[in-house]
């Protein structure tokens, strides 16, 4: 699944690059998200069904570990090259914009601003952040910090379900 998951990241990058027959943006966008959720609600039914619950501060280590120094690194950078040129002054509310990337929150304050999912995935939309594509990581991270408490309260229902009926 994570080749699928791959392929579904080039037909994005395809699409951003303006390679013909990639138009639209959204095929690759839903693929992504759809087999993530599948790929972390089975490693969650793994954990709880092995350990008996899920253990919260590991799994949100791993997803820090994963993807925390990559983001900042990228917002940082977003940062100084800001400071230091004029490379970016073309943009309008970068400042938000990074606030929102730090805290996953750039879908928000990019609809804050006016901006719809479609004009996110609009074909040459204009001088564009540098940081406009934190959006789609902020909904996974909004994602993954709801669903697995949300599966472990159900889990632990179900269980205490199959106790009584047993």
């Amino acid at each position: 699944l994570d080749g699928v998951r791959a392929l579904a990241v080039l037909a994005v990058v395809l699409f951003h690059a303006g390679t013909p027959g990639f138009g639209g943006g959204y095929l690759g966008v839903s693929l992504f998200f759809t087999l993530s959720g599948y790929l972390i609600t089975s490693l969650l039914l793994q954990e709880h069904d092995g350990a008996g619950s899920v253990d919260f501060r590991a799994f949100y280590g791993r997803r820090m570990r994963r993807l925390l120094p990559a983001s900042v690194a990228t917002v940082a950078a977003v940062v100084v090259i800001a400071a230091v040129s004029d490379v970016f002054d073309g943009v309008v509310g970068l400042r938000s914009q990074v606030v929102g990337a730090l805290l996953q929150v750039s879908n928000w304050v990019l609809l804050a601003g006016d901006t719809s999912y479609q004009d996110l995935l609009a074909q040459g939309s204009g001088a564009v952040s540098p940081l406009e594509h934190f959006w789609s990581l902020a909904i996974e991270e909004q994602f993954y910090w709801l669903w697995p408490p949300l599966l472990a309260l159900l889990l632990t229902r179900v269980h205490a379900r199959r106790r009584r009926v047993w």
